[in-house]
């Protein structure tokens, strides 16, 4: 029997989506009433949308599938706190479109310049101090002063980060304590607690997800975690050479390296 006809018969939808930028063609048959849509530019006012609304939307990154909100709206970030059974005590990151846009919700004055734009986009969460002044909600995070910031290299994510015009609360697509995912299919139990589910294919990860810097204080970095590799980045300004390469060296917090 043809698929609508059968979804038709035991009670539940069908929903074709289409090959895109390394998205395979499917068709899922779901109790769900959550879409899955590929994660392309014609989805891209679909997930701004959905964000709006103050509704989760899971995504694609660059290291894993992340589930979404708007990071200015306290619905929206406890939604996702229930939808991960997280406790609220755990912090979450934020993501913005581009590495300009880190300065409005964190404290990038003490950086050297062109530092941001070195290491963003890639699979990197930056702790920086966050700005009391940013439009960012007060429940996300309360009581902490460092913030994680990503840019994801991801094309998709930037663009819907880019419309969506403010900070989009970021956190990997499992439940606290579960396997971070790589593919829709793994993480099918939270489908509906997400408004839209966005395909874009398997990601081909380690499953450690980005490696944490922390910037806040001037002239040193530390690890808090590591991710996945990134190859060595090359940072220059007027008087030095800094070099960061992934993964680096955990505690104690290192000197920023001068090289000729």
């Amino acid at each position: 029997r043809r698929p609508r006809a059968m979804a038709s018969a035991l009670g539940c939808r069908v929903l074709c989506v289409s090959r895109a930028r390394g998205a395979r063609a499917s068709t899922l048959c779901r109790a769900s009433r959550t879409r899955v849509l590929p994660a392309t530019e014609r989805c891209v006012k679909e997930a701004v949308e959905t964000l709006r609304r103050e509704q989760i939307i899971a995504i694609p990154t660059d290291t894993l599938y992340g589930l979404a909100a708007s990071a200015c709206s306290a619905n929206s970030i406890k939604r996702l706190y229930a939808a991960k059974q997280r406790a609220s005590e755990v912090p979450l990151a934020i993501c913005v479109g581009d590495a300009e846009d880190v300065g409005k919700y964190a404290q990038v004055e003490h950086l050297s310049v062109g530092l941001l734009e070195d290491l963003l986009p890639g699979p990197i969460t930056l702790l920086l101090h966050r700005k009391t002044s940013s439009e960012l909600s007060a429940t996300l995070n309360p009581g902490l002063s460092l913030l994680g910031i990503r840019v994801p290299d991801s094309d998709f994510v930037r663009a819907v980060s880019r419309e969506f015009g403010q900070a989009i609360a970021l956190t990997s697509a499992n439940q606290s304590g579960s396997p971070s995912t790589l593919d829709v299919q793994e993480f099918e139990g939270l489908w509906d607690k997400c408004g839209v589910v966005f395909d874009g294919g398997r990601i081909v990860s380690s499953r450690l997800g980005s490696t944490i810097v922390n910037l806040s204080i001037t002239g040193e970095y530390s690890i808090k975690r590591r991710g996945d590799e990134c190859q060595a980045i090359e940072v220059r300004d007027e008087k030095e050479c800094t070099v960061f390469s992934f993964p680096l060296p955990p505690h104690p917090p290192h000197r920023l390296m001068n090289t000729h």
